[in-house]
């Protein structure tokens, strides 16, 4: 709501940082995030709970098929236009794939802990290993950041803090970083571009992926130092960036940037302190709600997961994760809800 009432104080309804929309931020508000967050009471209020079961196996199945052609694309069986077997995303940007590869792992998780059919058991373990392997693969980053962090909430809360799941959760961390650095090309050159982006930026090249990210954080410090409160709103964020960074010696890094490549950079760009205190009480919030283990621990992992991501994205710019957020925090609600009433009513 507050990121549509920033309309009002917006230098422009034309110029905002929403893909895949017109460049009307008022047309691209209500398409994007106003339908988006309807899902949530959509799901909450319509679906039925006898077929939560078949939702979960359709996205499993997606991710299943998706993987296939990211397998048949590394191995070079398939092309698709524009995907490289160096880098085998298929359907989306390897980031936000990660972050999909992610998800579907702990999702077969707590699945697997709830199955009891010694086969199907097999089958879910070996469809984990495809899609962590998958995961560190292709150049997709920031999942494989967010996975590491969630894997640490997962086993912290499924198996409560001791001395041993600190030894199991550092051990289990440590290898498969090993695992991942040693086998795989791909994660191995990313990794150590990562450290040597970050080493030129300290000394003030920026000419990098990561270095040119970090000075457009520089930029829209400055812009967010002049817009503390409420920040530029979200209709003419972008262009108030990009003639920000026409002021800098380097802006012309950062000029082409279609989004800030860092959720919480953007939402302060966007809306300032005011925007980012609601989004954190928005899942401060969430996380709060009274749930069944399973799915607490799965909104828990989930929210982790977009936390970890929103460093490298702004993951509500693009549909595709933004729906996937909005989707399963209604469906995870809907699993988890510990009344009984409530539940019986939502029958």
């Amino acid at each position: 709501m507050f990121v549509g009432l920033s309309l009002l104080w917006s230098e422009t309804i034309y110029g905002g940082f929403v893909k895949h929309y017109p460049s009307n931020a008022i047309v691209a508000y209500i398409r994007m995030y106003f339908f988006g967050f309807m899902l949530v009471p959509i799901i909450l209020t319509s679906m039925r709970l006898q077929y939560s079961q078949w939702i979960i196996s359709a996205f499993l199945t997606a991710m299943f098929l998706s993987e296939v052609a990211s397998w048949a694309v590394y191995m070079e069986w398939i092309h698709i236009h524009g995907v490289q077997a160096d880098d085998p995303s298929p359907f989306m940007h390897h980031s936000l794939y990660s972050i999909f590869l992610a998800v579907t792992i702990f999702v077969l998780l707590v699945e697997f802990s709830k199955i009891h059919n010694a086969l199907t058991k097999v089958l879910i373990i070996f469809f984990i290993l495809s899609a962590l392997i998958n995961l560190f693969l292709n150049g997709g980053r920031l999942g494989q950041l967010a996975f590491f962090v969630a894997l640490l909430v997962y086993i912290f809360m499924k198996f409560k803090i001791t001395f041993k799941t600190i030894i199991l959760s550092m051990v289990s961390i440590a290898v498969i970083f090993f695992l991942a650095y040693k086998i795989s090309p791909i994660f191995h050159l990313r990794a150590n571009a990562a450290i040597e982006n970050l080493e030129k930026a300290s000394q003030g090249q920026f000419n990098s992926s990561w270095g040119s990210r970090i000075y457009a954080l520089i930029v829209a410090k400055d812009i967010v130092l002049d817009h503390p409160i409420i920040g530029v709103g979200v209709g003419g964020a972008k262009k108030v960036f990009i003639e920000k960074a026409e002021a800098y010696p380097h802006g012309g890094l950062v000029k082409g940037f279609w989004h800030m490549h860092n959720g919480y950079m953007q939402i302060l760009l966007e809306t300032g302190i005011v925007g980012l205190s609601l989004f954190f009480l928005f899942l401060h919030a969430l996380l709060r709600v009274s749930l069944e283990n399973d799915m607490r621990i799965l909104l828990c992992v989930f929210t982790v997961i977009y936390l970890v991501g929103f460093v490298g994205e702004p993951l509500f710019w693009n549909p595709q994760p933004f729906l996937l957020f909005n989707f399963f925090v209604g469906f995870f609600l809907l699993l988890g809800a510990g009344n009984s009433a409530f539940k019986k009513d939502l029958n």
